[in-house]
Parts: structure tokens; sequence; C-alpha cells
């Protein structure tokens, strides 16, 4: 009598999801690294967008008379930009036009996933990792205040006014 074998024995099939789960182990964290370095660029691109768009905005403000001259100015991401969805993204840019130096732009910007509190284009040229932090509630509680309080900061000791970009003089 002939035995017709049509299948797998049990060894056989253990030995392929061993095999399997150890391809698993070795790939998933190098997917999981490449995952989140393309969300970190991501997020550093969106921030140098976020710049170059307030410096066009505050230029095209000061040229109709809206904001410009000596003064502290709030862009704040979702409303004065033009950006009608953010997503996840979340903040404002502090302009300090009262430097005799050149205008500053201070940058308070983050998502689910990362933070870059305080950051002065001015000072640091491009965001770099160290600019760069992981977002906790407890980084939003210490960096992200109010945009007046991040004013009262850019320009510590001032009498300055922290403005909107329309002009309008802001408070908590």
């Amino acid at each position: 009598m002939k035995k017709n074998k049509n299948g797998f024995t049990l060894v056989e099939l253990l030995v392929v999801i061993v095999v399997l789960a150890l391809i698993m182990i070795i790939t998933i964290p190098a997917v999981l690294d490449i995952m989140d370095d393309a969300r970190k660029n991501a997020f550093i691109l969106y921030c140098q967008k976020v710049v170059k768009d307030t410096q066009t905005q505050y230029v095209y403000d000061s040229n109709i008379g809206n904001a410009g001259g000596a003064g502290l100015y709030v862009y704040d991401v979702t409303t004065d930009l033009g950006y009608s969805s953010t997503g996840n993204y979340r903040g404002y840019v502090v302009v300090d036009a009262t430097s005799s130096s050149g205008t500053k732009y201070i940058l308070n910007l983050y998502d689910n996933n990362y933070a870059i509190p305080n950051w002065n284009v001015s000072d640091k040229g491009d965001p770099t990792t160290a600019s760069l932090q992981n977002y906790t509630s407890e980084l939003y509680g210490r960096y992200f205040k109010s945009p007046v309080a991040a004013c009262r900061e850019a320009k510590p000791g001032s009498t300055v006014q922290c403005q909107n970009r329309n002009g309008y003089i802001i408070s908590n």
C-alpha cells in the first residue's frame, strides 16, 4: 500500500513560523525607526514652512499697514497663516520687531509627536534635532504658554504690548 503525502508535517510548519518570527524581530525595529525619522523630518519641514510663511505674512502686513514698526506680533498657525487645516500641528510664531539688529521670529510649534519650543529662528538657523523634543503634556505645560506670555518672554521687562497680526492688542 502506497502512502500519499499531500501536506506539511507539524515540524515543518513550526520551523516556518520560527523563521518568520525571527525575520519580524529583526525588521520591525528598523521599520519603526524609519517611520519615526520620517515623522521627525516632516515636522522639521513643516516648521521651516511656517517660518517662511510667517516672514512673508509679516512683510505683507507691514506693507498694507496692519503690522509693522517696532512691536511684538503673534501669528497663530491655525488662524493667521492661511492654512485651512493644520492637522495635528498647533502653535504660533512671535515676531519681535523691537530689536535694532533686525526682526526675530520665535517659533512655538507642536504636534502629537514632536515640539519645538521657543526656537529663535534668527539665532539658530534651521531647526535641528537639538531644538526638537518629543512632545509630552509636561513639555506643553512648561513651554507652550499663551501667545501673550510668549511675547513677554521674548522681551522680558519690556513695556511693548503684544499684538495680533492686524495690530490689535491682545491679552490673556
